[in-house]
């Protein structure tokens, strides 16, 4: 009886998660840039949405995660509670360094990552597996996404970061 009380609250709940009628974010790539001596890179794009005031409210008001996730294998299924196996993903953040009246700009600090189907992370990709994963695509997609309490997931069209950037900051040498 617990458990059937349970399954109608969270029925219930998920049936009450509002819209938040912003439409998706078109994204515009600028830049990949590995961080220096680490395995971190710096994906840098523009919006036509202020992503991070969904609600008008000021920034991250209500918004539980922000991040920007690209699907490095052949899974290109963004949706919430589903893990791709082979993945670039990061925070979104305001990028300080390019500001444009028009537009709003973000740079997200990405990982370069396998994961397990239960979400837990197995460790970084290798050099060797990201040019197998990638040396055959043209550009890699992506979505930035955002959760609130008491939304609905927020998803925006799809950006496409060229391969041949990616791969160039992959392989570039590192120091070390």
């Amino acid at each position: 009886m617990k458990k059937l009380f349970v399954l109608l609250l969270v029925a219930l709940c998920s049936a009450c998660a509002k819209d938040h009628s912003v439409p998706p974010a078109n994204l515009v790539y600028l830049s990949v840039v590995r961080e220096e001596d680490f395995d971190v890179y710096d994906i840098r794009y523009t919006s036509d949405v202020d992503a991070l005031d969904l609600f008008g409210k000021g920034d991250r008001e209500g918004i539980a995660s922000a991040q920007l996730q690209c699907a490095l294998g052949e899974d290109q299924d963004f949706s919430v509670g589903h893990f791709q196996r082979n993945s670039a993903y990061g925070l979104l953040e305001r990028d300080q360094l390019n500001k444009d009246a028009l537009r709003y700009n973000y740079v997200t600090s990405a990982f370069l990552r396998k994961t397990k189907s239960n979400g837990s992370s197995e460790g970084d990709l290798s050099v060797a597996q990201l040019n197998a994963l990638l040396s055959n695509r043209t550009s890699v997609p992506c979505k930035v996404i955002i959760t609130a309490y008491g939304y609905n997931a927020y998803y925006s069209n799809t950006l496409h970061i060229p391969t041949t950037d990616l791969l160039r900051e992959i392989n570039k040498p590192r120091s070390n």
